[in-house]
């Protein structure tokens, strides 16, 4: 029998706690009161001012220590980028990983580009950024819920890749939303 583990469904906010970063630019998290949101704002408000040296410049004396903190900030740079982008999998990001360090062989261009132009050019990013939605979660609930067109289709895969003069369109039972949430965005 194969047991799977249960996915409880933990508030996004509550995500960022480890990562000891505001990862969405959410002004709701500064407006918390209780001690352990305390703590969290502190950081964060210590982060702004704050100017960083170069990471290559600083002193190695363990190597142990060393390669434990690589590994904190690649697994902490890797779950911020999956915050931002509306929490994609694991193998989500590495299938995409795979795929753009192929194309980038092929055409010669740099990978980081391509990532975050592959990133980008997604149906529910798209919505976001247009703020036709206020969330992620609720750009692809839209997508799911079969309220997006593209080029007069019906798209159910918020994993779309838009191309250059496609056309957004969405069903008018939301148009009244979409205009609300265009108006008055939520950050």
């Amino acid at each position: 029998m194969n047991f799977t583990k249960n996915r409880r469904n933990k508030p996004l906010y509550k995500k960022f706690l480890p990562l000891k970063k505001n990862v969405q630019i959410r002004d709701k998290l500064m407006k918390f009161k209780k001690k352990k949101w305390q703590k969290f704002q502190q950081l964060i408000r210590r982060f702004r001012k704050k100017k960083f040296n170069d990471p290559i410049s600083y002193f190695l004396f363990n190597f142990k220590n060393f390669f434990k903190r690589k590994f904190k900030y690649n697994l902490q740079n890797k779950q911020r980028l999956s915050l931002f982008y509306g929490v994609l999998r694991k193998s989500y990001l590495k299938k995409v990983v795979r795929l753009i360090l192929k194309k980038c062989k092929n055409l010669n261009l740099h990978a980081t580009i391509l990532f975050v132009k592959r990133l980008e050019t997604r149906l529910d990013t798209a919505l976001f950024r247009s703020y036709f939605s206020y969330s992620f979660k609720n750009a692809r609930q839209l997508i799911l819920h079969k309220k997006v067109y593209v080029n007069n289709k019906i798209i159910q895969y918020n994993s779309y890749l838009l191309k250059k003069g496609d056309l957004i369109t969405v069903n008018k039972n939301i148009f009244k939303f979409v205009v609300h949430n265009i108006l008055n965005p939520r950050t």
